[in-house]
């Protein structure tokens, strides 16, 4: 019914009522039809929602939920223990302490527990690989190139601010221009 109102109108009086709707006068001034104004009007609109309906999650759709997730995390967890390892140890910050860590194969997949110290976690589809570090540790390759990537990435980064760096424009070692 609204509808058969709203056609009724001009298109002079329904560029008045899109601008009490929230739209720029400007704008409404642009639009050439009565269709064009009635589908903003119509989409500015308050759509009532049935609160009892809306996006609450069900026990049942929860439960899904969670063991979906799950799965994708033993999916990769499984895939992970099933790679080559590889040798790779994470270097101790300073103030840091070797890290200790007991792992255990359950089920196909790697479980963690931190003892002690200091450990490096990769996270890789909900599943977690954790190294302790200062200690040489067999990984997966994949997380083995995942941790190595974003060291040399974050090693890189940091060799860009020392002032041991060349300085482009002088060719020479950024320390000799702070002496």
């Amino acid at each position: 019914m609204e509808e058969k109102n709203l056609m009724d109108l001009t298109l002079k009086e329904l560029r008045v009522k899109v601008v009490e709707a929230g739209i720029a006068e400007e704008i409404a001034g642009i639009f050439n039809t009565k269709a064009q104004i009635i589908a903003v009007i119509e989409s500015l609109k308050p759509k009532l929602v049935d609160i009892s309906k809306a996006n609450i999650e069900t026990e049942k759709e929860k439960v899904n939920y969670d063991k979906l997730w799950k799965s994708k995390r033993d999916i990769m967890g499984r895939l992970l223990e099933s790679q080559p390892k590889v040798g790779m140890s994470i270097q101790l910050e300073p103030g840091e302490s070797v890290g200790v860590v007991d792992s255990k194969v359950v089920n196909g997949i790697r479980e963690f527990k931190v003892i002690s110290g200091s450990v490096k976690e990769k996270i890789i589809n909900g599943y977690k690989w954790i190294l302790p570090k200062g200690v040489m540790t067999q990984v997966p390759e994949q997380v083995y190139d995942l941790l190595s990537n974003e060291l040399n990435v974050m090693a890189k980064v940091s060799t860009d601010k020392t002032t041991d760096r060349i300085d482009p424009v002088t060719k020479r070692p950024v320390r000799d221009a702070l002496n």
